[in-house]
């Protein structure tokens, strides 16, 4: 099954300039927690603005024909994002999307999970979260920090 983590605020701004336009030690801490030991599922240019492949996790990098990297032994890339997200929407895995903007798009109908950092406030910001309907879905949790809180959401329609 597919899951999506994403810290937005509440304009569902989720970067500017290639960088999150907040820091909050907390919501990388929970970020680590929910994804250590699983596959998560990136695009390159977010991959890219990474210093090195996350620890003890398997990357899957969607990118473009012809932009892939080498394949190793914690980084796959993959040119068929549809193709993936069908081949994988069954799994009793939980792999995690991780973004950018266009992998959330994309890849958000078929999470049947959402863990959201919900940041406050309104931040300068050129990459959104697409928008979502809450109706959609059941709240299994709500965890507040100073400064956001981490809604666990579920598809109701999930199995």
């Amino acid at each position: 099954m597919f899951s999506l983590i994403v810290a937005h605020d509440e304009d569902f701004a989720i970067g500017n300039k290639g960088l999150i336009p907040w820091h909050f030690k907390e919501d990388f801490k929970q970020f680590r927690d929910k994804t250590i030991g699983k596959r998560i599922l990136m695009g390159k240019i977010t991959f890219d603005g990474l210093p090195k492949p996350l620890p003890e996790r398997h990357t899957i990098v969607a990118c473009f024909p012809g932009e892939e990297g080498e394949d190793s032994e914690d980084v796959t890339y993959i040119t068929d994002l549809f193709g993936f997200l069908e081949e994988n929407k069954d799994t009793d895995e939980e792999i995690m999307v991780c973004g950018g903007a266009g992998i959330y798009r994309t890849a958000l109908p078929y999470c049947k999970k959402l863990y959201i950092s919900l940041i406050e406030g309104k931040h300068e910001a050129d990459a959104y979260f697409p928008y979502y309907d809450v109706s959609d879905y059941d709240i299994l949790s709500i965890t507040p920090y100073e400064g956001f809180k981490v809604i666990e959401y579920q598809r109701k329609d999930a199995e």
